[in-house]
């Protein structure tokens, strides 16, 4: 007998070790499987994916602090919300965390112990007057997320159009549109987006919150071990004050709508206590191994938070000297999203625009910078990532009961991802109004300083001529006779006359040029043209000349007109250098104008001179009259272009003249050759 007692015993005390040593077991075995949880991928704050890309929640913090009492390895599976329940029907993950509790999904689900309470609510438009209540919802357009427990809250609703979305902020988007009339769902979340887009003053919640009910993590019926665990570590986490501090990390001083039964409570705190007791005598049991893991993973998580600490404080630290940098910037900045609502705008743009309400949020098309930004070429940078620089247009805007009219200047470029994909769009633009009204005034006084140099040129050219016809008129008289002088003043006084007749012309070209007939034509065949004019000068200099024309290059201006300023160029570097000189000519495009640059190795320019070529009767050459560029230049202006130069003094001059391609450049299109000839 007494041996029996003793085998008896022994037994006991084996079946006791067994049982204590099976509670820890599930830890080790958690720790060799990963557990996936799926969730919804877009309900704040609950769980979200953040600015920051981490996904983040209380859910998310729920599960991480289960992660850590229970040691499982736990993998997040982010997805639409129906899409999460798919999964979990088909065996793809192993739970869904924050799922409501209903007695159709219990049918279908086992849930765990409760660790919220969740109620819907409807929301609709603050100038809804029709609806207040559940009842009131019938004949009418709901919007509800798919697989949302709404849809079975609302079965008994008769001729009501539900119009189901992914995420509940698309439900949101649909009630700020106006395709729904009312939108149900999670009262936090749905007031979350709202904040969170400064919307609160569109839209409000009516009536009292609808089914508050318990909240949990979902599993199928056949993963009891694994639910067992995640009870057993929520009433850890509420024991040690871990969810006390997730919940006020997230809401605050949050009051759920009505008390729990204080009785299941105590049973709950009853039951996890007993296996709170039973997991800390499998902890004591089991090898400090397990517990020098768990230290370890849990530094892990400490650290990975501190590191997440830090990239948000320095994230946040960015955004601020952002902000800081295009408030400090001399123009308007406004950012818009790939769906053309405004997303951010500095405080220079905020003040310019004197708008007495905020604008972020809201479509660009129905704000006041629609009024000068038109609205196509947004859509063309946000479709097709097109760039539109330094475009002017006249804004006739109403101020203080007074008209304005403005001229402003606004580049538009879209916003690149690494991934190569349009995000958006930045409008950058300024008033140059004052600017303008300064450059007429400039001009006007260049125009006077011109013509007087213009009016002192022509009295000193007439002047030479007519000074040598007046001499020898006078000298007439006496010398008729003598047959040398008459030889002589046959010839002299016809070029003197010839002269004056030649300046005369020139005078009438700058002062009158021909208006420019535009005609589409090759930049290469052009410039062969005029080098064959010129080909006298050339090979008189020994001139080596390099060229580097692309075929393709075209250009839309007159052709006569183009051919006498490239003429004027040309001749002007050949007669600067010296023999065995080198002239270089490339051509190039630069966004809609077509460049042209001919550089020599002559003797340069002075920087006073450089100032001064465009201006008439200015020359640098002996026998100079100095319009041969003021008309290049007035040719180069009335064809829409621009002429410019670089030089040095020794080192050469480059001649930079820009004119216009063509419109509607095509492959293939017949091209004006132009002729060699005169």
């Amino acid at each position: 007998m007494i041996g029996g007692k003793k085998i008896g015993i022994g037994l006991m005390l084996g079946v006791i070790l067994l049982m204590t040593i099976g509670m820890s077991i599930p830890s080790e075995v958690h720790q060799e499987k990963v557990i996936r949880i799926a969730g919804d991928n877009n309900f704040p704050p609950f769980e979200y994916f953040a600015q920051t890309g981490v996904y983040s929640g209380f859910n998310v913090d729920i599960i991480n602090a289960i992660s850590i009492e229970t040691g499982m390895r736990i993998e997040f599976v982010p997805l639409p919300w129906n899409v999460a329940l798919d999964a979990l029907r088909n065996g793809h993950v192993d739970a869904v965390q924050g799922m409501k509790y209903s007695p159709a999904r219990d049918k279908l689900y086992d849930f765990s112990a409760p660790y919220f309470l969740s109620s819907q609510g409807i929301f609709v438009r603050t100038d809804n007057v029709h609806i207040f209540g559940i009842g009131d919802l019938t004949g009418r357009r709901v919007a509800i997320q798919k697989a949302d427990i709404a849809a079975d809250l609302f079965l008994e609703l008769q001729n009501t159009s539900f119009i189901e979305t992914d995420s509940q902020e698309e439900a949101v988007q649909l009630l700020l549109d106006g395709k729904v009339d009312a939108f149900v769902g999670n009262r936090i979340t749905g007031q979350y987006f709202l904040q969170k887009n400064n919307q609160q003053s569109q839209i409000k919640i009516v009536g009292d919150p609808i089914d508050p009910t318990d909240y949990g993590v979902a599993v199928l019926p056949n993963n009891v071990q694994l639910l067992t665990e995640i009870n057993k570590a929520i009433t850890k986490i509420k024991q040690n004050g871990t969810y006390d501090k997730i919940e006020r990390k997230w809401f605050g001083q949050y009051i759920r709508p009505n008390t729990p039964n204080l009785e299941r409570l105590r049973l709950y705190l009853e039951w996890g206590s007993g296996i709170g007791l039973l997991i800390v005598l499998g902890i004591l049991w089991w090898n400090r191994m397990l517990k020098k893991e768990v230290q370890r993973r849990t530094s892990q998580i400490h650290e990975i938070n501190r590191e997440l600490k830090e990239k948000m404080a320095l994230l946040e630290e960015n955004l601020q000297f952002q902000q800081q940098l295009l408030n400090s910037t001399y123009s308007f900045y406004v950012t818009l999203t790939q769906h053309g609502r405004i997303f951010l705008m500095n405080r220079k743009a905020v003040d310019f625009l004197d708008v007495d309400h905020h604008l972020t949020g809201l479509p660009l098309s129905e704000t006041i910078l629609a009024e000068f930004i038109p609205n196509n070429q947004v859509e063309d940078v946000l479709m097709q990532g097109s760039t539109y620089l330094e475009q002017e247009i006249v804004w006739e805007r109403e101020r203080d009961g007074q008209g304005q009219r403005l001229i402003i200047r606004y580049n538009i470029f879209p916003i690149i991802s690494p991934a190569k994909e349009i995000t958006g769009a930045i409008i950058n633009f300024h008033d140059v109004t004052k600017q303008k009204d300064m450059e007429k005034k400039l001009e006007s006084e260049n125009r006077l300083r011109s013509l007087g140099q213009l009016i002192l040129g022509i009295a000193h050219e007439i002047r030479n001529p007519l000074t040598s016809i007046l001499t020898y008129t006078q000298l007439l008289p006496t010398k008729f006779d003598n047959p040398k002088f008459r030889n002589f003043f046959a010839q002299q006084v016809p070029g003197e006359i010839l002269r004056l007749n030649d300046l005369v012309n020139d005078l009438l070209e700058y002062a009158r040029p021909k208006p420019p007939h535009p005609a589409r034509f090759r930049v290469a065949d052009l410039m062969e043209a005029v080098l064959a004019l010129c080909s006298q000068k050339i090979k008189e200099k020994k001139v080596q000349v390099s060229l580097s024309l692309p075929p393709h290059l075209c250009i839309e201006a007159d052709v006569n007109q183009t051919k006498q300023i490239w003429i004027n160029v040309v001749l002007n570097a050949i007669e600067s250098m010296d023999a065995q000189g080198k002239l270089n000519i490339r051509g190039f495009t630069e966004g809609q104008m077509v460049v042209v640059e001919v550089e020599d190795n002559g003797h340069g320019m002075s920087p006073e001179d450089k100032y001064r070529i465009f201006e008439p009767f200015f020359s640098t050459k002996a026998n100079g009259v100095g319009l041969g560029l003021s008309i290049t230049y007035q040719l180069v202006k009335e064809n829409g272009g621009a002429i410019d130069l670089h030089s040095q003094p020794g080192l050469g001059t480059t001649m930079i003249i820009r004119l216009p391609m063509p419109q509607q450049e095509t492959e293939g299109k017949d091209s004006y050759a132009p002729s060699v000839s005169h």
